[in-house]
């Protein structure tokens, strides 16, 4: 599947939607039809185990697109863990007693420590060792990106913003629709370039609404800000999607290759399919929420 490129009008606003530019994103993602029970669900834990999470945050949107045609405890799994992802951004110094609580420690008073530990439980059981050192890689890669100061060289942006806005986001799918990629394929080159060029569009996505980040580094990098800065980063997203759908199409022979037999191969392939499915479902998010309506 292609993607067709539309260059903004002259004096388009500054932040032109990102659907306009990209053919792939022209249709809606479908609802999970238990959207409602989500949020509800999500309230619930979120008040239970004091995250106070944001009621108008609409989380439960985001996994709802995500995980349309899955069951209702999929989609609210990843809910909650986005609801845990957004408050341990504003408190990385939390980490060290999450790493606690992966080793096998009780949780503090904390309720982020808390609400890991209440996923952890939900998830890493049923996950090999390999998946469960791939994901605390992923948030320690997180807490020292959200702890560099400064705005890095536009070069390196990428890498760093990638981790601290949450690579491991994607190794999540796994444990939520109950599937663990097998080590041949998750190493492979053609795995990670999808995997990484799929993180890259959502924390673009990100930070383009933010105003923040690669938007940030780009005016940097331009010299100036502004409308200019903006477009790079929409240029850059646009080509990204690019290369997600080019990296994307690769993974079925490498799927094949591995010889995982037919009801392994069609579960990689789902989570796959997450890969090009999630950015969307983020995007679609970021232009809905009351935050971000300036993107209209």
């Amino acid at each position: 599947m292609g993607i067709e490129l539309h260059r903004p009008p002259s004096g388009a606003a500054l932040l032109t939607p990102l659907t306009e530019r990209l053919a792939a994103l022209a249709m809606p993602c479908p609802m999970h039809p238990s959207v409602h029970q989500i949020e509800a669900a999500v309230i619930g834990w979120s008040r239970g185990i004091g995250l106070e999470a944001d009621p108008g945050a609409g989380v439960h949107l985001l996994a709802g697109r995500a995980f349309a045609r899955y069951g209702m405890g999929t989609a609210t799994l990843f809910a909650r863990w986005l609801t845990w992802m957004s408050r341990f951004r504003g408190e990385p110094s939390a980490f060290a007693g999450l790493l606690a609580v992966s080793e096998g420690d009780e949780p503090g008073p904390s309720p982020v420590e808390r609400a890991f530990a209440d996923l952890w439980q939900a998830c890493a059981p049923g996950m090999s060792g390999g998946w469960r050192e791939r994901f605390l890689a992923g948030l320690a890669a997180q807490h020292m990106a959200l702890l560099t100061p400064g705005t890095p060289p536009i070069e390196d942006y990428p890498a760093l913003g990638r981790a601290g806005f949450g690579r491991y986001l994607l190794d999540l799918v796994e444990p939520c629709i109950g599937v663990e990629v097998p080590a041949a394929v998750q190493r492979s080159p053609q795995w990670q370039a999808a995997a990484d060029a799929s993180a890259d569009v959502i924390a673009w996505c990100d930070d383009l609404a933010a105003g923040r980040g690669y938007v940030t580094a780009a005016s940097a990098h331009l010299g100036h800000g502004g409308e200019a800065a903006v477009e790079w980063v929409i240029d850059r997203i646009v080509a990204r999607m690019e290369e997600l759908w080019v990296a994307a199409r690769a993974l079925p022979v490498v799927v094949e290759r591995c010889d995982l037999g037919f009801a392994a191969s069609r579960e990689v392939i789902q989570v796959a399919c997450a890969l090009l499915t999630v950015p969307r479902a983020y995007l679609e998010w970021l232009l809905e929420s009351p935050r971000y309506r300036h993107m209209r």
